[in-house]
């Protein structure tokens, strides 16, 4: 039996590459903060050793000694500048210190679960070689997620065999925080207003997959983009009220009045000292506009390509599996 050692167990991705891992018969070491949560969502059958990113000295401990792969997924995904510190001490700090004792240990190989976000703006479609331009950003999320990379790349350039992945926008099963935050208030009636940009739309399970394809097939020090299909959001949260049987969204909001009414919150929340309802990085994100190439993932590492109808009806069961809304009426 393979031996992995995973980051981020509980997350989204995390959670669906711990089934894709078991399913493929290995033995599974999560390093994970809340040993009593990560049970629950686990279930018994692994390894669960406290661990921290912001504490080198327990992922150092939480690490096998002897293991054929290090999944990195987790990562600090906050979309507000007052957590940049923190973040950047996560991904980037972080990262450096489990990336050193991949390196101090027998550890095969190291598959890095990066983002879109970091290759930057471009006005071509992207592909696994366009130019990462990420970490000039002014978003903490994109520059860090940037910098880890690079880290990386250097750990490389040691020695350490290791891959790089880059998903898109992700759709489906176990996400508690991204678009079927969006999902949900168009279940609830409650949506604000459609976002103006768009994006290409994985499915987390397929992500899941790509990671560990990565392991088997993937190249030293290369990335890869885990791509899906591409859509408006305005699309994507239509074809999402059709499902829900709630009629169309109204027409996307303008792209200058949505930044103006962040940077107004923003303002607001230097007073409150309260987290803005929606901030300026969340503001950008909302109006990103861009197009992917993921043909390689699809040719050498096997990378399903998943409808978006599909991940948005995966999305949508989990809401009602967890009681978010209303289950479907039988026929």
């Amino acid at each position: 039996m393979p031996t992995a050692f995973v980051t981020g167990a509980t997350g989204f991705i995390g959670r669906h590459l711990v089934e894709v891992l078991r399913e493929d018969g290995w033995t599974i070491v999560a390093g994970v903060r809340d040993t009593a949560r990560a049970a629950t969502l686990l279930g018994d059958d692994i390894t669960l050793v406290k661990a921290d990113l912001l504490s080198p000295a327990s992922i150092q401990r939480a690490m096998p000694d002897v293991a054929d792969c290090v999944f990195h997924v987790a990562a600090d995904v906050s979309s507000w500048s007052k957590d940049a510190d923190r973040q950047y001490q996560t991904n980037v700090e972080g990262t450096a210190a489990l990336l050193q004792s991949t390196l101090n240990k027998e550890i095969k190989r190291l598959v890095h679960v990066s983002s879109i976000v970091t290759y930057g703006e471009h006005d071509d479609v992207i592909d696994d070689f366009t130019p990462r331009l990420g970490a000039t950003s002014w978003v903490s999320y994109v520059s860090t997620k940037s910098y880890a990379e690079r880290k990386v790349k250097e750990a490389v350039d040691r020695g350490l065999d290791a891959v790089i992945v880059n998903p898109t926008d992700i759709v489906g099963k176990y996400d508690d925080q991204n678009w079927i935050r969006l999902i949900k208030m168009v279940a609830d009636d409650t949506l604000p207003a459609v976002p103006p940009g768009n994006g290409n739309f994985a499915n987390g399970r397929a992500v899941a997959e790509g990671i560990l394809a990565a392991y088997k097939h993937g190249i030293t020090g290369e990335n890869y983009i885990l791509g899906g299909p591409y859509a408006t959001f305005h699309e994507f949260l239509s074809l999402a009220a059709s499902k829900l049987g709630k009629p169309e969204p109204k027409k996307p909001i303008s792209p200058v009045v949505l930044k103006l009414y962040a940077r107004v919150l923003e303002l607001a929340s230097k007073i409150t000292g309260k987290r803005p309802a929606v901030t300026k990085e969340e503001a950008y994100f909302s109006c990103q506009s861009y197009r992917v190439n993921y043909d390689r993932a699809i040719n050498d590492l096997g990378y399903r390509d998943v409808p978006l109808e599909q991940s948005i009806d995966e999305a949508i069961a989990y809401l009602r599996e967890k009681g978010l809304i209303c289950a479907k009426k039988a026929t």
